[in-house]
């Protein structure tokens, strides 16, 4: 059994990716199905032209009505056979892939939501399209598997076919096929690099693209559009290239197999032309030739594509791999149980500091920090964001390493200082479904004359919230941290963005909860309304000195 706060690490090859498209959840067994389907498909595909040869030479041609009728019935069931399969194939492929790239979504986000977070975490752009794009490429695995199959079914049921009416016939459309696969295949290879160099682009592009949407309004104020337009274009222009590098490269790949085919297929129409002429296969067998050359065309050519259909997905599933395999930024944890922890007050020891801090329920204390960094590096090691040492943090007895990044945020939240508000509603963005808003907490946040501007609880904050100025973004993302009820709430500079008057209402709100919290900050208003006040020494090895508001040491 995985300990609380542990992660299995998730295998990130491309061969184990291609099994969660095609084989978890039963679905080997739907693809095998499917690719049946295809290929009876496929099968009565190439069987069409053999009936109408064998029509020709057994009823047209010696004027036998009876066997008209039955070799034009067997055609016929041919037909519905041919129908039903790609029908009932189709269908079930679409299922297939629909569940495989669901899947390999679920993994990729699981992956960036990682409680133990990652040593290397992809930007928005990167990560949407790793989800998006690379997933949809991976997952199209299935379709692959089931038309090449298709395919190479096709081929040999007409290689069959000319086997049975001229032995060089078949021999040849062998040969050629053989010849087409190691030349296309020889030509496809620097296909991986520039469908990976493409890929890289294009998320680079999604990620300035996502920066200037979400700051808009900052670069609006700082009249820094051409600027901003200027970074996108260039982004967007890389993108470009090695978008058009990336098909170019595939058309000339396509434009080659199809060259090769009809060059190919030609010579095939040639060879049976001049032994009909001499009598050596029958006009059906001629019809029959012709028919199956037309056919093969597509086939030949599809597969001068095997190669190049591969690459692109290997290039996707070793980007989603690199994602998928990528090291934890905090060590799971051990084998072994872990205490629970008990009511006993969360200690904290500042790294670099003397005597731990005891934070007793009720506890308003305040902390002033080195400097805005500083700030944010206390709010993540209390958020266990980032690595903590042993001893930094016990809560209820137990260390904060043993419990885990998710057992330790059941009892600590410390929100980070630049929060993300959400499309929806004021209330889904402060509670989850079905949660009840706090009045008192909505009081002590300030929030109830934003909740009269907008239109009351139930009303739309926009994208991004962008309905709301910055000091009411800044207070809904202070009453969302307070209606957790944690042990411990842990605020990093909440009210950079409001003015002194409500700065001031919002101390004397949070010393009316009876919730334990932790202030960080540099705010006099806000230090005032502490019980405590912990200055953390400047050189970092000084113990913090802890007084009361009004200066008096404790």
């Amino acid at each position: 059994m995985t300990p609380p706060g542990s992660t299995t690490r998730e295998d990130g090859s491309v061969a184990a990716l291609f099994r969660v498209a095609l084989l978890r959840d039963g679905r080997g067994l739907r693809i095998g199905l499917t690719t049946v389907a295809f290929m009876v498909h496929q099968l009565c595909e190439a069987l069409v032209p053999v009936l109408i040869g064998v029509v020709i030479d057994r009823a047209m041609a010696p004027a036998d009505r009876t066997a008209l009728v039955w070799w034009l019935a067997a055609l016929g069931g041919v037909f519905v056979v041919l129908s039903l399969s790609y029908q009932r194939a189709s269908s079930s492929i679409v299922t297939v892939y629909g569940y495989g790239e669901h899947e390999l979504r679920q993994r990729a986000v699981t992956r960036l939501l990682d409680p133990l977070s990652l040593r290397r975490r992809p930007g928005s752009g990167e990560a949407l399209s790793l989800v998006s794009s690379d997933t949809y490429r991976v997952a199209g695995v299935s379709w692959s598997v089931v038309q090449q199959a298709s395919t190479l079914t096709a081929i040999l049921t007409a290689s069959v076919a000319l086997l049975v009416i001229s032995l060089p016939l078949g021999l040849g459309v062998i040969a050629g096929t053989v010849l087409m696969l190691v030349v296309m295949r020889r030509v496809s290879m620097p296909l991986e690099a520039r469908g990976l160099a493409e890929q890289a682009s294009a998320a680079r592009a999604s990620e300035v693209a996502t920066d200037l949407i979400t700051g808009i309004r900052v670069v609006a104020g700082m009249n820094a559009r051409a600027e901003a337009a200027r970074r996108y274009r260039t982004a967007s222009d890389t993108s470009r290239r090695g978008a058009v590098a990336a098909a170019r490269s595939v058309l000339a790949y396509s434009g080659l197999s199809q060259l090769l085919s009809g060059v190919f297929l030609a010579a095939l129409a040639t060879a049976s032309g001049y032994l009909a002429l001499d009598g050596h296969i029958t006009i059906g067998q001629l019809v029959t030739v012709l028919g199956l050359a037309q056919f093969l065309q597509g086939a030949l050519a599809h597969v001068g594509t095997f190669a190049s259909n591969w690459i692109h997905k290997r290039a996707s599933a070793r980007r989603l791999g690199t994602l998928i395999g990528e090291p934890p930024l905090i060590e799971p944890l051990s084998g072994g149980p872990v205490p629970e922890p008990g009511p006993a007050p969360l200690r904290w020891h500042p790294p670099g500091h003397g005597e731990p801090l005891d934070l007793r329920p009720g506890d308003l204390v305040g902390v002033v920090p080195h400097h805005p960094g500083h700030a944010r590096d206390l709010s993540d090691r209390l958020g266990y964001r980032v690595p903590l040492a042993r001893g930094e943090l016990l809560i209820g007895g137990v260390d904060a390493v043993d419990l885990g990044p998710d057992r330790v945020r059941t009892r600590v939240v410390a929100p980070p200082h630049h929060g993300a508000v959400f499309s929806g509603t004021l209330h889904t963005n402060l509670v989850p479904r079905g949660g009840a808003v706090d009045p008192a907490v909505t009081g002590a946040a300030m929030l109830d004359d934003v909740r009269e501007q907008i239109g009351g609880d139930l009303a739309e904050v926009g994208e991004h919230g962008r309905r709301l100025s910055g000091g009411q973004r800044q207070r809904l993302l202070l009453a969302r941290a307070l209606h957790t009820g944690a042990d411990l709430v842990v605020l990093d500079e909440p009210a950079t963005a409001v003015d002194p008057v409500t700065e001031q209402r919002i101390a004397e709100g949070l010393r009316g909860l009876p919730s334990t919290i932790l202030l960080i900050t540099a705010s006099p208003i806000l230090l005032s309304a502490c019980d405590r006040v912990v200055e953390l020494g400047g050189t970092g090895q000084d113990a913090p000195e802890s007084h009361d508001p009004n200066g008096l040491p404790r």
